[in-house]
């Protein structure tokens, strides 16, 4: 199975989140296939077998119950190559959960650093495509309308899925801080 773990900042961006539906309704692309929520992802989705997944759940619902809610600082709306996103400035709070996330996982379940553990990108995704000037596009639309500033980190997220492949991801867990 696979995991995936995240914030909920979905309340908070629903404006921008409307208007980059409707900039991708206007270019024409195909409908979005996300399942989660608007986040901020704190990890890449990683594998665990069946067996330990009720755990993992769990202990990652334990550490955020203990990590607290806390304020993260929005950069703006960028592109980048494949994707559209609200940038979300590091601070001490999201890098310290992050960090723990990956330590703790690695070292009670075996489950490897990836390549971008190693300097996270926090970000909430608008739009993901293959095609770089359709992404292009969308960003242009909607670089300069305004989003919040800031982001409030209470609502902590686990989802799942038996693939791994965006779009068949399910909330399995969400902790209010």
């Amino acid at each position: 199975m696979y995991i995936w773990v995240g914030i909920d900042v979905d309340s908070q961006l629903r404006e921008i989140e409307a208007l980059s539906l409707k900039a991708r309704e206007e270019i024409g692309c195909a409908p979005p296939d996300f399942t989660l929520p608007l986040h901020v992802s704190l990890k890449i989705s990683f594998e665990v077998p069946d067996r330990e997944v009720e755990r993992v759940v769990r202990d990652i619902e334990n550490i955020y119950r203990e990590s607290g809610a806390f304020i993260m600082k929005v950069r703006g709306i960028e592109y980048c190559e494949v994707i559209t996103w609200i940038a979300i400035e590091r601070n001490r709070s999201l890098d310290a959960l992050h960090d723990r996330l990956n330590t703790f996982l690695k070292d009670k379940y075996g489950v490897p650093l990836h390549e971008y553990d190693t300097d996270y990108k926090y970000h909430s995704t608008l739009y993901m495509d293959d095609d770089r000037e359709r992404v292009r596009k969308v960003y242009e639309k909607i670089k300069d309308e305004p989003i919040p500033r800031e982001l409030r980190a209470e609502r902590f997220l686990v989802g799942m899925s038996k693939s791994g492949v965006p779009g068949t991801y399910e909330v399995v867990s969400h902790t209010v801080k």
